[in-house]
């Protein structure tokens, strides 16, 4: 138990700042090139996230995978933040996969359950430019704050299971912890937006700049725990443990990112509609 924590926190010391430094310095430009280190993090993550997603299943790795990473890739490079673009190739390449697996439903569910939070994540950042870098690092903050709440309380006062046929350690204790803290880091990002004037006043997704980002925080956190039950439902049912051991200490992919696939689509959502852009 004590080496499973220590090789955790220390994929945690390694990816939590990297993850960072691409988010941040994701646009940036060099003697005049500009450097998608953002678009390229999310092609990686599609393609493991699609290896991933295939290996669970059939315990090997087929042209199917590759068909989806490449599906992921294409949505996240030829879109630039255009989500009905996005969409269409999506939809297009899932038919491809469907067809490719042999009408396999699990394989064309699984493109867009890897594809729809990549392109979520590919438009938040892109949407505006001068706080979309913000909103996504806020996105980060929120789900791992749940993570960790919910971690740490729920192993601390522990107490009844949510579902304990889904997932056996997940507890009520631990979903509010993870609400909370939450939060508390959305309410501390807020100070920090308004402590160097990121948001203007009048922007309208920012208006009671603290209360709109604690309450999201707290929604948030909400769906990405469902995105984590879900993940654990679909491992449940493929008597798995972890998507697979491509992270010391956390599992998989899936494992780690489980909560993002689901808020990122949610926050998207509510950014879009706040945009007040027509889709079509």
């Amino acid at each position: 138990m004590h080496s499973n924590l220590t090789l955790r926190v220390l994929s945690a010391v390694v990816l939590a700042p990297l993850v960072f430094c691409v988010i941040w310095f994701g646009k940036a430009v060099y003697e005049d090139y500009s450097i998608p280190l953002y678009k390229m993090l999310l092609c990686l993550l599609g393609a493991g996230l699609a290896w991933e997603w295939e290996y669970m299943f059939f315990k090997k790795t087929t042209p199917v995978a590759l068909a989806i990473s490449l599906v992921a890739s294409l949505s996240v490079f030829l879109t630039e933040g255009n989500p009905s673009f996005a969409l269409w190739i999506v939809l297009l390449g899932t038919t491809v996969v469907f067809w490719m697996s042999k009408l396999n439903i699990a394989m064309a569910f699984g493109t867009l359950y890897i594809c729809f939070p990549l392109i979520s994540l590919e438009y938040i950042y892109y949407v505006n430019e001068n706080v979309s870098r913000e909103i996504v690092l806020w996105l980060f903050f929120v789900v791992w704050a749940t993570d960790i709440g919910g971690y740490v309380v729920g192993r601390t006062v522990g107490g009844p299971k949510v579902a304990p046929k889904i997932s056996a350690k997940k507890t009520w204790a631990g979903v509010i912890g993870g609400v909370l803290f939450a939060a508390g880091v959305a309410y501390v990002f807020a100070l920090y937006l308004k402590a160097y004037d990121y948001i203007r006043p009048s922007a309208v997704l920012f208006n009671r700049l603290t209360l709109v980002l604690v309450v999201s925080a707290g929604i948030l956190a909400i769906v990405s725990q469902v995105g984590d039950f879900f993940e654990s439902y679909i491992k449940r049912r493929l008597n798995l443990k972890d998507s697979s051991n491509l992270i010391p200490g956390h599992g998989g992919l899936f494992d780690r990112l489980d909560g993002l696939l689901f808020a990122a689509v949610a926050t998207a959502i509510a950014v879009f509609l706040v945009n007040g852009e027509g889709m079509f």
